[in-house]
């Protein structure tokens, strides 16, 4: 390996570029194959970077709020609990009431879902980059 290799990998080190550190020789090669130029080559590590970055957030996120179990609403059986507004609770899932500074409260018998709905709405909100809600809206889970 060249100098300028080891210099590049440390400079792409230092400055937390993970992911481009990873992939660049190998996207370079690439690139080359494709005739591509800097600037999509540059793009596409850019691009790769804020992808890594964006997952290695939500998943922190996710980790930090400490979750009993992952659960989306996408996992929801809405059919099997008739008496679950659906369409209320996908609005909810639009985070609109953490805007709003409003408190989401979910009320019945053991078994209807409340804590999968609370903890699908914690998820969205990692999803959004939201903080403060995730930590604080699920401590009763």
């Amino acid at each position: 390996m060249t100098d300028n290799y080891q210099t590049l990998k440390k400079h792409l080190t230092d400055l937390s570029l993970k992911k481009v550190a990873a992939i660049f020789e190998e996207e370079a090669t690439k690139a080359a194959k494709a005739g591509l130029s800097y600037t999509d080559y540059l793009k596409k590590l850019i691009e790769e970077e804020v992808v890594n970055k964006t997952d290695r957030s939500i998943n922190a996120k996710i980790a930090k709020a400490r979750f009993p179990q992952l659960k989306t609403l996408e996992m929801f059986e809405f059919s099997f609990q008739p008496s679950v507004d659906e369409k209320y609770i996908r609005e909810l899932a639009h985070l609109g009431f953490l805007e709003k500074a409003e408190n989401v409260v979910f009320l019945g018998p053991p078994g209807v879902g409340k804590t999968h709905l609370a903890i699908a709405l914690g998820i969205k909100a990692c999803f959004a980059k939201k903080k403060g809600f995730v930590y604080d809206c699920l401590r009763a889970c």
